[in-house]
């Protein structure tokens, strides 16, 4: 096969090819200067960083007839005959983990080099070894031949016995930082003339989580359409959102674009892109935002403490992808939460929207029937229930949704839980506000839920008293309402549906107790002979 993948063709051969490590090389180069090399050594970290690669380096130069600088001169015969060499062994502990493999190993320790100074064991993925082999090759690191050296690679170093941990010279190998992939990305384009947007380079250092064996498999990948990689074809191709797109997203909250926001979450569905992958992405992003503002105080619309709960909020939707729902569902009504309702007159509206109505088409009519009720002449007494009718519960939500905020949601949770624990307050009213929970607010009214679906009904033929009593103690207005946990999931629910289809909640006035009961008697009274008090 003449074609080698780009990550082998450009597979570091020297300490100044390997990328991201600085501290590692300058260490490794320094101990072989001085002749002061360890006789184990334990290379942990993510993959692709560099590990293996910088393991075949050492043993390379440690055994260089003449060396530069603590780096191999790859002219001399070792270093020319690397890879045919008898005295650099690897091997994959994956799949050669048991205590006969290892025994093997010490037997061969034994056996001076065959050419160079040193005989060198290259294990990878160390900690697949079993805990009998880990024991059989303790005695050997703990006095080895002077002639044999231990290198272990890992990616899991908490699954290696502490007590082999401590035999060994340790080097943590770090997520390679986008700028140097990005830097080795175009040099190896240039090199095999290969077509590149800066920002599709980016991407492709940002996609491959910090190793570049990751990255380089993904540009050999890309690289197969015979066409400039851009951003678009990464998108295409890899079913991902790119930097560009996670920026939008946030941008999309912080100028409360509700629209737009949806919008992109539907482009991202339907292009099924990869979901944990995606919400990682955006987690880095709101993270660099909440710091910034954590550092510099300065912030546009949501603070410091609204990207940390959007950050958890986000972390704890991918764990919800495994059960049977849409992902991106999760994921519209974890960000929802951090939007402001549009507004007519908060001039978010581009364009005239149908205007939603949550009560029946026959209250609309409330204010001829009160016309009508003002000539009455003769006229009957009718008095009603201290209780809230169910036109009055859907007004009071729409209303609500009307101009909800997060800072007044913010705010009315603390009134609620001051006038909750007042020491004032009845003892009944205090029990159901105990229960309660806000979890809508405008600056004039409240949608409350209770646990206990008994408070919330007892709550709403309350209403008046709780009302009357919220007033005295905190000196302020709220028109509540209370709705039991399941009915107010189904509001919001319908609620970011509304919101999909383009329509507008717009305020309702309430009707009087005079207006509720004109529509209740119509049918049955003749209203002219009727009076209302």
């Amino acid at each position: 096969m003449k074609y080698k993948v780009l990550y082998r063709k450009y597979r570091p051969d020297n300490f100044d090819s390997i990328v991201g490590q600085d501290f590692i090389v300058k260490t490794l180069r320094n101990s072989i200067k001085n002749d002061n090399i360890s006789h184990a050594y334990i290379f942990s970290g993510p993959r692709g960083t560099g590990k293996t690669s910088t393991a075949k380096v050492f043993a390379k130069a440690i055994n260089c007839l003449n060396p530069v600088e603590g780096s191999p001169c790859g002219k001399c015969e070792f270093c020319t005959n690397f890879q045919e060499n008898p005295d650099i062994i690897e091997i994959d502990a994956a799949s050669n983990n048991g205590v006969d493999d290892v025994r093997t190993i010490i037997d061969n320790v034994k056996l001076t080099p065959s050419n160079g100074k040193y005989k060198v064991y290259i294990i990878d993925e160390v900690h697949m070894l079993t805990p009998s082999a880990f024991n059989a090759l303790l005695l050997t690191l703990e006095e080895p031949p002077s002639h044999t050296i231990f290198i272990m690679a890992t990616t899991n170093v908490e699954n290696v016995p502490i007590t082999i941990l401590s035999r060994c010279q340790r080097f943590d190998f770090q997520k390679i930082k986008v700028s140097d992939l990005v830097n080795r990305l175009k040099e190896i384009c240039e090199l095999e003339k290969i077509a590149i947007d800066d920002d599709a380079l980016t991407e492709i250092a940002y996609l491959s989580e910090g190793g570049l064996r990751d990255a380089l498999s993904l540009l050999d990948q890309l690289s197969k359409n015979n066409q400039k990689i851009s951003l678009n074809l990464i998108e295409e191709q890899i079913k991902t959102v790119s930097q560009r797109g996670i920026n939008e997203i946030i941008d999309t909250i912080e100028e409360n674009n509700v629209e737009k926001c949806l919008e992109l979450i539907d482009e991202y569905r339907k292009r099924a892109v990869d979901y944990k992958n995606f919400i990682k992405k955006l987690i880095d992003v709101a993270s660099k935002k909440a710091k910034n503002i954590k550092k510099t105080g300065r912030y546009k619309r949501l603070n410091y403490e609204d990207y940390k709960e959007l950050i958890f909020n986000l972390a704890d939707s991918i764990t919800k992808v495994n059960i049977n729902v849409d992902s991106f569902t999760i994921f519209e009504m974890v960000l929802l939460e951090f939007f402001d309702v549009p507004t007519v007159a908060d001039g978010a509206l581009s364009q005239p929207k149908e205007v939603i109505s949550v009560i029946p088409q026959k209250n609309v009519d409330n204010a001829l029937t009160e016309e009508k009720n003002t000539q009455n002449t003769n006229s009957i007494p009718v008095t009603v229930e201290n209780n809230v009718s169910e036109d009055l519960i859907n007004i009071r939500i729409n209303n609500c949704f009307v101009n909800a905020q997060k800072n007044y949601l913010e705010e009315a949770k603390k009134k609620i839980a001051t006038f909750a624990n007042s020491l004032n307050i009845d003892g009944k009213i205090k029990s159901i506000m105990l229960d309660s929970n806000v979890v809508v607010s405008s600056d004039t009214n409240l949608i409350l839920t209770c646990a206990n679906s008994h408070n919330v009904e007892t709550a709403n033929k309350m209403l008046s008293e709780i009302e009357t009593a919220f007033k005295k103690e905190l000196n302020y207005d709220y028109k509540m309402i209370f709705l039991t946990v399941e009915n107010w999931n189904a509001e919001r629910t319908k609620y970011i549906e509304n919101l999909k289809n383009k329509k507008v909640y717009t305020y309702i006035e309430e009707p009087t107790a005079k207006d509720e009961l004109s529509t209740e008697i119509n049918s049955v009274f003749d209203l002219s002979k009727v009076e209302i008090i």
